[in-house]
Protein backbone atom coordinates (compact mmCIF):
# COMPACT_ATOMS: atom_id res chain seq x y z
CA UNK A 1 0.00 0.00 0.00
CA UNK A 2 1.32 3.43 -1.25
CA UNK A 3 1.95 5.64 2.10
CA UNK A 4 2.66 9.12 1.53
CA UNK A 5 6.30 9.60 0.28
CA UNK A 6 7.40 5.60 1.31
CA UNK A 7 5.82 2.52 -0.30
CA UNK A 8 4.85 0.83 3.19
CA UNK A 9 3.67 -2.77 3.59
CA UNK A 10 1.30 -3.65 6.55
CA UNK A 11 1.84 -7.09 7.55
CA UNK A 12 -1.04 -9.66 9.16
CA UNK A 13 -0.57 -10.05 12.69
CA UNK A 14 -0.19 -13.73 13.33
CA UNK A 15 -3.19 -13.37 15.92
CA UNK A 16 -5.52 -12.88 13.40
CA UNK A 17 -8.67 -15.31 12.70
CA UNK A 18 -10.54 -15.58 9.83
CA UNK A 19 -13.57 -14.14 8.45
CA UNK A 20 -14.57 -10.57 7.25
CA UNK A 21 -15.99 -9.17 10.21
CA UNK A 22 -14.01 -7.57 12.94
CA UNK A 23 -16.00 -9.29 15.77
CA UNK A 24 -14.63 -12.48 14.38
CA UNK A 25 -11.76 -11.58 15.75
CA UNK A 26 -10.60 -12.73 18.74
CA UNK A 27 -11.08 -10.49 21.79
CA UNK A 28 -12.60 -7.76 19.38
CA UNK A 29 -16.15 -7.87 21.18
CA UNK A 30 -14.83 -7.49 24.84
CA UNK A 31 -12.46 -4.59 23.51
CA UNK A 32 -15.23 -2.77 21.66
CA UNK A 33 -17.71 -3.05 24.42
CA UNK A 34 -15.05 -1.82 27.06
CA UNK A 35 -14.46 1.07 24.25
CA UNK A 36 -17.98 1.44 24.45
CA UNK A 37 -18.27 2.42 28.50
CA UNK A 38 -15.05 4.32 28.44
CA UNK A 39 -16.74 6.51 25.42
CA UNK A 40 -19.89 6.86 27.33
CA UNK A 41 -18.15 7.85 30.37
CA UNK A 42 -15.37 10.20 29.11
CA UNK A 43 -18.56 12.12 27.06
CA UNK A 44 -20.49 12.36 30.22
CA UNK A 45 -17.75 13.73 31.96
CA UNK A 46 -17.02 16.29 29.55
CA UNK A 47 -21.18 17.49 29.92
CA UNK A 48 -21.06 17.20 33.32
CA UNK A 49 -18.30 19.62 33.85
CA UNK A 50 -19.32 22.39 31.50
CA UNK A 51 -22.74 21.68 32.89
CA UNK A 52 -21.54 22.45 36.44
CA UNK A 53 -19.15 25.38 35.44
CA UNK A 54 -22.08 27.00 33.58
CA UNK A 55 -24.65 26.59 36.37
CA UNK A 56 -21.95 27.89 38.56
CA UNK A 57 -20.47 30.91 37.26
CA UNK A 58 -22.24 31.83 33.76
CA UNK A 59 -19.69 32.29 32.14
CA UNK A 60 -18.52 31.47 28.48
CA UNK A 61 -15.17 31.89 29.28
CA UNK A 62 -14.86 29.49 31.91
CA UNK A 63 -17.30 26.96 30.39
CA UNK A 64 -14.74 26.74 26.89
CA UNK A 65 -12.03 26.07 29.35
CA UNK A 66 -13.57 22.56 30.64
CA UNK A 67 -12.57 21.60 27.30
CA UNK A 68 -9.77 23.42 26.50
CA UNK A 69 -8.28 21.53 30.14
CA UNK A 70 -9.78 18.10 29.36
CA UNK A 71 -8.25 17.93 25.78
CA UNK A 72 -5.30 19.42 26.52
CA UNK A 73 -2.90 16.93 27.08
CA UNK A 74 -3.62 15.72 23.36
CA UNK A 75 -1.39 18.48 22.81
CA UNK A 76 1.53 18.07 25.31
CA UNK A 77 1.77 14.43 25.56
CA UNK A 78 0.21 13.03 22.06
CA UNK A 79 3.82 11.79 21.38
CA UNK A 80 4.88 10.54 25.10
CA UNK A 81 1.52 8.35 24.23
CA UNK A 82 2.74 7.22 21.68
CA UNK A 83 5.70 5.70 22.40
CA UNK A 84 3.97 4.49 25.32
CA UNK A 85 1.90 2.74 23.13
CA UNK A 86 4.65 0.94 21.46
CA UNK A 87 6.83 0.31 24.25
CA UNK A 88 4.74 -1.50 27.36
CA UNK A 89 1.70 -4.22 26.47
CA UNK A 90 -1.38 -2.30 25.03
CA UNK A 91 -3.65 -4.09 26.88
CA UNK A 92 -2.18 -3.67 30.57
CA UNK A 93 -2.01 0.13 29.50
CA UNK A 94 -5.35 0.43 28.73
CA UNK A 95 -6.43 -1.32 32.22
CA UNK A 96 -4.05 0.63 34.11
CA UNK A 97 -5.64 4.59 33.09
CA UNK A 98 -9.19 2.80 33.64
CA UNK A 99 -8.12 1.71 37.12
CA UNK A 100 -6.81 4.96 37.91
CA UNK A 101 -9.60 7.04 36.54
CA UNK A 102 -12.62 5.35 38.16
CA UNK A 103 -11.95 5.80 42.00
CA UNK A 104 -11.12 9.77 41.09
CA UNK A 105 -14.51 10.01 39.42
CA UNK A 106 -16.56 8.09 42.24
CA UNK A 107 -14.99 11.07 45.11
CA UNK A 108 -15.73 14.04 42.33
CA UNK A 109 -19.49 12.56 42.21
CA UNK A 110 -19.44 12.21 46.62
CA UNK A 111 -17.72 15.52 46.74
CA UNK A 112 -20.54 17.50 44.40
CA UNK A 113 -23.25 15.84 46.29
CA UNK A 114 -21.61 17.07 49.46
CA UNK A 115 -21.29 20.60 48.37
CA UNK A 116 -17.61 20.65 48.32
CA UNK A 117 -17.16 20.37 44.41
CA UNK A 118 -15.44 23.62 43.79
CA UNK A 119 -14.36 24.52 40.03
CA UNK A 120 -10.52 25.04 41.19
CA UNK A 121 -10.90 21.05 42.22
CA UNK A 122 -12.94 20.37 39.00
CA UNK A 123 -10.16 21.26 36.69
CA UNK A 124 -7.49 19.63 37.57
CA UNK A 125 -9.88 16.59 37.69
CA UNK A 126 -10.16 17.42 34.11
CA UNK A 127 -6.78 17.40 33.34
CA UNK A 128 -6.31 13.97 34.34
CA UNK A 129 -8.97 12.74 32.66
CA UNK A 130 -7.48 14.20 29.23
CA UNK A 131 -4.63 12.44 30.69
CA UNK A 132 -6.28 8.91 30.19
CA UNK A 133 -7.91 9.98 27.18
CA UNK A 134 -4.43 10.53 25.41
CA UNK A 135 -3.15 6.83 26.71
CA UNK A 136 -6.18 5.34 25.65
CA UNK A 137 -6.47 6.41 22.37
CA UNK A 138 -2.90 5.42 21.24
CA UNK A 139 -3.28 2.62 23.03
CA UNK A 140 -6.97 1.43 22.45
CA UNK A 141 -6.85 1.68 18.74
CA UNK A 142 -3.47 0.55 17.61
CA UNK A 143 -5.02 -2.61 20.12
CA UNK A 144 -7.56 -3.06 17.50
CA UNK A 145 -5.56 -2.94 15.24
CA UNK A 146 -3.29 -5.91 16.71
CA UNK A 147 -6.18 -7.53 17.80
CA UNK A 148 -8.11 -7.81 13.71
CA UNK A 149 -5.43 -7.07 11.53
CA UNK A 150 -5.32 -4.75 8.70
CA UNK A 151 -8.29 -6.01 6.61
CA UNK A 152 -10.50 -5.88 9.19
CA UNK A 153 -9.17 -2.76 9.95
CA UNK A 154 -11.42 -0.45 7.99
CA UNK A 155 -14.32 -2.06 9.46
CA UNK A 156 -12.82 -2.36 12.98
CA UNK A 157 -12.25 1.60 13.13
CA UNK A 158 -15.66 2.17 12.07
CA UNK A 159 -17.34 0.23 14.89
CA UNK A 160 -14.87 2.18 17.09
CA UNK A 161 -15.94 5.37 15.95
CA UNK A 162 -19.44 4.55 16.03
CA UNK A 163 -19.05 3.61 19.90
CA UNK A 164 -17.36 7.22 20.65
CA UNK A 165 -20.28 8.39 18.49
CA UNK A 166 -22.41 6.68 20.95
CA UNK A 167 -20.60 7.91 23.58
CA UNK A 168 -21.18 11.75 22.37
CA UNK A 169 -24.41 10.48 21.91
CA UNK A 170 -25.71 9.13 25.18
CA UNK A 171 -22.70 10.26 27.41
CA UNK A 172 -24.57 13.94 26.79
CA UNK A 173 -28.29 13.05 26.56
CA UNK A 174 -27.96 10.44 30.01
CA UNK A 175 -26.12 13.26 31.47
CA UNK A 176 -28.41 15.90 31.07
CA UNK A 177 -31.31 13.73 32.26
CA UNK A 178 -29.59 12.60 35.24
CA UNK A 179 -28.60 15.64 36.19
CA UNK A 180 -31.95 17.37 36.02
CA UNK A 181 -33.72 15.20 37.95
CA UNK A 182 -31.24 13.66 40.42
CA UNK A 183 -28.09 15.76 40.59
CA UNK A 184 -24.61 16.47 39.19
CA UNK A 185 -23.25 14.22 41.76
CA UNK A 186 -25.52 11.37 41.14
CA UNK A 187 -24.51 11.31 37.11
CA UNK A 188 -20.74 10.98 38.51
CA UNK A 189 -20.87 8.07 40.02
CA UNK A 190 -22.97 6.75 37.32
CA UNK A 191 -19.68 7.55 35.56
CA UNK A 192 -17.41 5.95 37.72
CA UNK A 193 -19.86 2.48 37.46
CA UNK A 194 -19.92 2.60 34.15
CA UNK A 195 -15.93 2.86 33.78
CA UNK A 196 -15.73 -0.11 36.09
CA UNK A 197 -17.52 -2.23 34.10
CA UNK A 198 -15.21 -1.20 31.39
CA UNK A 199 -12.15 -2.34 33.13
CA UNK A 200 -13.90 -5.77 33.94
CA UNK A 201 -14.64 -6.13 30.44
CA UNK A 202 -11.12 -5.82 29.14
CA UNK A 203 -10.25 -9.15 31.76
CA UNK A 204 -11.52 -11.07 28.52
CA UNK A 205 -9.18 -9.34 25.99
CA UNK A 206 -6.37 -11.75 25.32
CA UNK A 207 -2.92 -10.74 25.12
CA UNK A 208 -2.33 -10.50 21.43
CA UNK A 209 1.94 -10.24 20.15
CA UNK A 210 3.14 -8.34 17.64
CA UNK A 211 5.20 -9.43 15.09
CA UNK A 212 7.70 -6.93 13.36
CA UNK A 213 8.33 -6.49 9.67
CA UNK A 214 11.26 -8.74 7.92
CA UNK A 215 14.42 -6.99 8.00
CA UNK A 216 14.94 -6.85 4.54
CA UNK A 217 11.49 -5.66 3.80
CA UNK A 218 11.83 -2.67 6.31
CA UNK A 219 15.30 -1.62 4.86
CA UNK A 220 14.04 -1.51 1.49
CA UNK A 221 10.77 0.55 1.76
CA UNK A 222 11.18 2.45 5.51
CA UNK A 223 13.63 5.92 5.53
CA UNK A 224 17.11 5.14 7.10
CA UNK A 225 16.28 6.50 10.44
CA UNK A 226 13.98 4.14 11.33
CA UNK A 227 16.63 1.10 11.03
CA UNK A 228 17.39 1.08 14.37
CA UNK A 229 13.97 1.37 15.27
CA UNK A 230 13.32 -1.77 13.22
CA UNK A 231 15.86 -3.92 14.72
CA UNK A 232 14.01 -4.28 18.10
CA UNK A 233 12.89 -7.68 18.42
CA UNK A 234 9.49 -8.21 19.96
CA UNK A 235 9.40 -11.97 20.52
CA UNK A 236 6.67 -13.22 22.08
CA UNK A 237 6.35 -16.83 23.12
CA UNK A 238 2.84 -18.29 22.82
CA UNK A 239 1.19 -18.32 26.19
CA UNK A 240 0.38 -22.08 27.08
CA UNK A 241 -2.72 -23.99 27.88
CA UNK A 242 -3.75 -22.78 30.83
CA UNK A 243 -3.31 -19.20 29.96
CA UNK A 244 0.22 -18.39 31.71
CA UNK A 245 2.70 -16.35 29.98
CA UNK A 246 6.11 -18.06 29.40
CA UNK A 247 9.18 -16.65 30.08
CA UNK A 248 10.21 -15.11 26.61
CA UNK A 249 13.63 -15.24 25.08
CA UNK A 250 16.17 -12.18 25.72
CA UNK A 251 15.32 -9.01 23.56
CA UNK A 252 17.83 -6.88 22.17
CA UNK A 253 18.15 -3.37 23.69
CA UNK A 254 15.53 -0.99 23.22
CA UNK A 255 16.54 2.94 22.14
CA UNK A 256 15.49 5.36 24.67
CA UNK A 257 12.32 6.90 25.21
CA UNK A 258 14.26 10.13 24.09
CA UNK A 259 15.39 8.18 20.69
CA UNK A 260 11.86 7.11 20.08
CA UNK A 261 10.05 10.60 20.51
CA UNK A 262 12.23 12.29 17.77
CA UNK A 263 12.29 9.23 15.49
CA UNK A 264 8.04 10.31 15.86
CA UNK A 265 8.52 13.52 15.10
CA UNK A 266 10.49 12.96 12.23
CA UNK A 267 8.14 11.09 11.06
CA UNK A 268 5.48 13.44 10.14
CA UNK A 269 8.56 15.46 8.12
CA UNK A 270 8.98 12.30 6.12
CA UNK A 271 6.07 10.96 5.35
CA UNK A 272 3.92 13.27 2.91
CA UNK A 273 0.52 11.17 3.25
CA UNK A 274 0.67 11.11 6.95
CA UNK A 275 1.47 15.37 7.26
CA UNK A 276 -1.05 15.95 4.91
CA UNK A 277 -3.78 13.88 7.15
CA UNK A 278 -2.65 15.41 10.12
CA UNK A 279 -2.34 18.83 8.78
CA UNK A 280 -6.87 18.43 8.15
CA UNK A 281 -7.42 17.23 11.73
CA UNK A 282 -5.71 19.98 13.20
CA UNK A 283 -7.72 22.25 10.97
CA UNK A 284 -10.84 20.72 12.63
CA UNK A 285 -10.48 20.08 15.93
CA UNK A 286 -9.17 23.78 15.69
CA UNK A 287 -11.84 25.61 13.66
CA UNK A 288 -14.20 22.68 13.94
CA UNK A 289 -14.45 20.69 17.01
CA UNK A 290 -14.09 23.90 19.15
CA UNK A 291 -17.98 24.09 19.43
CA UNK A 292 -18.18 20.96 22.05
CA UNK A 293 -18.59 22.89 25.18
CA UNK A 294 -20.27 26.07 22.80
CA UNK A 295 -23.45 23.32 22.97
CA UNK A 296 -23.92 24.93 26.80
CA UNK A 297 -23.84 28.40 25.44
CA UNK A 298 -26.12 27.95 22.57
CA UNK A 299 -28.40 25.73 24.50
CA UNK A 300 -28.51 28.77 27.30
CA UNK A 301 -29.44 31.15 23.87
CA UNK A 302 -32.68 29.25 23.17
CA UNK A 303 -33.32 29.01 26.95
CA UNK A 304 -32.81 24.94 26.99
CA UNK A 305 -33.48 23.52 30.26
CA UNK A 306 -30.44 20.92 31.16
CA UNK A 307 -32.22 17.74 29.62
CA UNK A 308 -32.92 19.90 26.13
CA UNK A 309 -29.26 20.73 26.24
CA UNK A 310 -28.18 17.24 26.59
CA UNK A 311 -30.79 16.70 23.65
CA UNK A 312 -28.79 18.78 21.54
CA UNK A 313 -25.34 17.81 22.31
CA UNK A 314 -26.51 13.81 21.70
CA UNK A 315 -27.11 15.11 18.11
CA UNK A 316 -23.40 15.17 17.90
CA UNK A 317 -23.33 11.18 18.76
CA UNK A 318 -26.32 10.92 16.45
CA UNK A 319 -25.09 12.13 13.69
CA UNK A 320 -21.58 10.64 14.12
CA UNK A 321 -23.38 7.02 14.50
CA UNK A 322 -25.47 7.97 11.01
CA UNK A 323 -22.56 8.35 8.53
CA UNK A 324 -20.21 6.03 10.96
CA UNK A 325 -22.78 3.18 9.62
CA UNK A 326 -22.20 4.18 6.14
CA UNK A 327 -18.83 3.98 6.66
CA UNK A 328 -18.84 0.34 8.19
CA UNK A 329 -21.23 -0.74 5.10
CA UNK A 330 -20.13 1.23 1.80
CA UNK A 331 -18.46 0.65 -0.87
CA UNK A 332 -16.61 3.49 -1.61
CA UNK A 333 -13.06 3.34 -1.92
CA UNK A 334 -12.36 7.01 -1.70
CA UNK A 335 -11.88 7.45 2.22
CA UNK A 336 -9.56 10.70 2.09
CA UNK A 337 -12.42 12.36 -0.18
CA UNK A 338 -14.61 11.67 3.01
CA UNK A 339 -12.67 12.27 5.60
CA UNK A 340 -11.64 15.88 4.25
CA UNK A 341 -15.68 16.39 2.76
CA UNK A 342 -16.49 15.58 6.07
CA UNK A 343 -15.13 18.70 7.80
CA UNK A 344 -15.99 20.74 4.75
CA UNK A 345 -20.17 19.58 5.30
CA UNK A 346 -19.70 19.99 9.57
CA UNK A 347 -18.40 23.86 9.22
CA UNK A 348 -20.94 24.83 6.75
CA UNK A 349 -22.94 23.30 9.26
CA UNK A 350 -22.52 24.99 12.02
CA UNK A 351 -22.73 28.25 11.14
CA UNK A 352 -26.40 27.23 10.30
CA UNK A 353 -26.97 25.85 13.94
CA UNK A 354 -24.94 29.15 15.55
CA UNK A 355 -27.88 30.93 13.99
CA UNK A 356 -30.93 28.69 15.84
CA UNK A 357 -34.04 30.51 16.84
CA UNK A 358 -35.10 27.72 19.24
CA UNK A 359 -34.54 24.22 20.59
CA UNK A 360 -35.91 21.91 17.23
CA UNK A 361 -33.93 23.78 14.92
CA UNK A 362 -30.46 23.18 16.93
CA UNK A 363 -31.50 19.71 17.71
CA UNK A 364 -31.73 19.31 13.42
CA UNK A 365 -29.00 21.25 12.45
CA UNK A 366 -26.08 20.08 15.26
CA UNK A 367 -27.22 16.23 13.68
CA UNK A 368 -27.20 17.24 10.12
CA UNK A 369 -23.43 18.64 11.15
CA UNK A 370 -22.63 15.73 12.97
CA UNK A 371 -23.18 13.65 9.75
CA UNK A 372 -20.43 15.35 8.40
CA UNK A 373 -17.98 15.29 11.22
CA UNK A 374 -18.98 11.28 11.37
CA UNK A 375 -17.51 10.92 7.83
CA UNK A 376 -14.26 12.67 8.91
CA UNK A 377 -14.15 10.33 12.76
CA UNK A 378 -14.60 7.10 10.76
CA UNK A 379 -11.64 7.47 8.31
CA UNK A 380 -8.91 9.30 10.24
CA UNK A 381 -7.29 6.15 12.36
CA UNK A 382 -7.93 3.96 9.43
CA UNK A 383 -5.52 6.22 7.13
CA UNK A 384 -3.48 7.07 9.79
CA UNK A 385 -2.40 3.43 10.82
CA UNK A 386 -2.20 2.39 7.25
CA UNK A 387 -0.08 5.27 6.08
CA UNK A 388 3.41 4.04 8.09
CA UNK A 389 4.95 0.73 8.77
CA UNK A 390 3.84 -1.64 11.47
CA UNK A 391 6.84 -0.28 14.03
CA UNK A 392 5.81 3.13 14.09
CA UNK A 393 1.83 2.50 14.62
CA UNK A 394 1.60 3.81 18.03
CA UNK A 395 3.79 6.82 17.19
CA UNK A 396 1.66 7.52 14.27
CA UNK A 397 -1.05 7.96 16.95
CA UNK A 398 1.04 10.06 19.01
CA UNK A 399 1.08 12.24 16.85
CA UNK A 400 -2.49 12.33 15.63
CA UNK A 401 -2.94 12.71 19.54
CA UNK A 402 -0.52 15.54 19.35
CA UNK A 403 -2.49 17.13 16.08
CA UNK A 404 -5.95 16.96 17.86
CA UNK A 405 -4.12 18.73 20.68
CA UNK A 406 -5.34 21.81 18.36
CA UNK A 407 -8.63 21.23 19.96
CA UNK A 408 -7.85 22.98 23.50
CA UNK A 409 -6.64 25.76 21.81
CA UNK A 410 -9.34 26.31 19.22
CA UNK A 411 -11.92 25.59 22.25
CA UNK A 412 -10.45 28.66 24.38
CA UNK A 413 -9.95 31.02 21.88
CA UNK A 414 -14.02 30.73 21.06
CA UNK A 415 -14.70 30.65 24.92
CA UNK A 416 -12.46 34.37 24.26
CA UNK A 417 -14.30 34.60 21.56
CA UNK A 418 -17.94 34.58 22.68
CA UNK A 419 -16.39 36.15 26.41
CA UNK A 420 -16.50 39.66 23.90
CA UNK A 421 -18.91 39.10 21.02
CA UNK A 422 -21.49 36.42 21.98
CA UNK A 423 -21.09 32.30 21.06
CA UNK A 424 -22.99 32.58 17.64
CA UNK A 425 -20.55 35.43 16.83
CA UNK A 426 -17.94 32.69 18.08
CA UNK A 427 -18.88 29.38 16.34
CA UNK A 428 -19.74 31.34 13.01
CA UNK A 429 -16.01 32.86 13.28
CA UNK A 430 -14.41 29.93 13.74
CA UNK A 431 -15.78 27.79 11.14
CA UNK A 432 -15.73 30.17 7.95
CA UNK A 433 -12.21 30.64 8.99
CA UNK A 434 -12.12 27.22 9.12
CA UNK A 435 -13.20 27.04 5.40
CA UNK A 436 -10.56 29.37 4.48
CA UNK A 437 -7.70 27.78 6.49
CA UNK A 438 -8.76 23.93 5.13
CA UNK A 439 -8.38 25.42 1.48
CA UNK A 440 -5.31 26.68 1.55
CA UNK A 441 -4.13 23.30 3.52
CA UNK A 442 -5.10 21.02 0.74
CA UNK A 443 -3.92 23.13 -1.70
CA UNK A 444 -0.57 22.95 -0.10
CA UNK A 445 -0.38 19.12 0.49
CA UNK A 446 -3.21 17.61 -0.81
CA UNK A 447 -1.84 13.54 -0.61
CA UNK A 448 -4.81 12.55 1.52
CA UNK A 449 -7.61 13.36 -0.69
CA UNK A 450 -6.04 10.69 -2.91
CA UNK A 451 -5.99 8.16 -0.15
CA UNK A 452 -8.07 4.67 -0.98
CA UNK A 453 -10.09 2.50 1.79
CA UNK A 454 -7.09 -0.39 3.01
CA UNK A 455 -7.38 -3.75 0.87
CA UNK A 456 -8.66 -1.44 -2.40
Amino acid sequence: MRGGGADVSVPQPDAVSSGKSPFSARGFTPLWLSGLCWHWGRWAIAFLAGYHVNVVTDSPRMVQLTGAVMWAPLLLGGAVGGVISDRFDRRTTVRLQTALLVPIVVLIGLGERAGQLSIWLLYPFLLFAGIGWVVDMTSRRALILDVVGPHRLGGAMAWETMALASGLAAGQLLGGIVADRAGVGEAFLGVGALLGLGLILLMWVPRVPRSMPPAATAESREPKWTHALADRVFEVVPPDQSGSQSASTETAPQPSVAAELRAGLRLARTNRGLLSILGVTVMANFFMFAYFPAVQLIGKEVEATASQIGLIGSMTGFGMITSSFITSVASSRRWGILYVGGVFITMAMLIVWALSPNVPFAVVTLYLASCGSGLFAATQSTLVLTTVSEEMRGRAMGLLSMAIGALPVGTYVLGEVAQRFGPRTAVISMASLGFVALTLWLTYCPEVVRRTRPGR
